[in-house]
């Protein structure tokens, strides 16, 4: 049965994700005829931080120390690349996005420490205002759908069925500022996570880690993260036709740089 879950889910993990960049792929080709200023299509890179709950050990980890011992996560750099269109209109321009991101956090418990890997594809679409020269803020909702969570020393036994255990899919509210100068520019987002996970028993290896059964504390999954793009190709209303009809055929140059 559990096996049955397992192919499940992954099928069903691919499935969204092959929607996802279809959805994306027809978001492009909708917006490609717009009657915008600018289109500019580019990849960005950079790191985040990704938080994660507290775990409590109950009754005590080793005999020496105390009981309901209560263990916080220390933050480790993740990393996340992607591509956007950016579609402007004046001052305003509107930003969908698909991200691949992987996070890292530590638990250092009594006899070594534990780490948190988990992974995802980010879809978000974004609107954003130029306050001024060269800054935008913007705001804007994602999607999330997650590929695995893995806590080290995590088992599965009677009093748990592993973990730590997350729903395939979540949406989250975007905000943040960027800082663009010719074709490269700077990301601080803040990504906000709509719900809170649940309390979740986890049965861990008591002889490697000095911690057994524990309770992981209910989180929010929010990141924060910073990012460096790079503008690939830019064109406007008046030439995207003959940017995507010409661009392997002659030798008229698209590239505005």
């Amino acid at each position: 049965m559990c096996k049955f879950k397992q192919t499940f889910e992954a099928q069903l993990f691919m499935f969204k994700s092959k929607s996802l960049i279809f959805i994306i792929c027809i978001s492009l080709l909708s917006l490609l005829k717009v009657n915008s200023q600018d289109f500019t299509i580019g990849v960005r890179g950079g790191l985040n931080y990704y938080t994660i709950g507290d775990i409590n050990s109950r009754g005590g980890s080793l005999p020496n120390r105390p009981p309901d011992e209560l263990f916080s996560h220390e933050n480790e750099l993740g990393t996340q690349f992607g591509a956007f269109l950016d579609v402007e209109f004046g001052k305003f321009l509107i930003r969908p996005e698909i991200n691949f991101s992987s996070s890292k956090n530590r638990y250092d418990f009594p006899v070594k420490e534990a780490y948190w890997k988990t992974s995802r594809i980010d879809v978000p679409i974004l609107i954003g205002y130029e306050i001024f020269d060269p800054i935008t803020v913007y705001i804007g909702p994602g999607f999330n759908v997650f590929n695995d969570f893995e806590l080290d020393g995590v088992q599965v036994t009677s009093f748990s069925d592993g973990g730590p255990d997350h729903k395939k899919s979540a949406l989250h509210f975007n905000f943040g500022i960027m800082v663009r100068s010719g074709r490269f520019g700077v990301d601080l987002r803040y990504e906000m996570n709509s719900k809170e996970t649940e309390e979740e028993l986890l049965d861990i290896v008591r002889s490697a880690y000095g911690v057994n059964l524990a309770d992981l504390k209910p989180y929010k999954p929010n990141v924060i993260s910073l990012s460096i793009s790079i503008e690939i190709f830019r064109t406007n209303d008046e030439d995207v036709g003959g940017f995507f009809n010409n661009l392997f055929k002659n030798n008229k140059c698209y590239c505005p740089y």
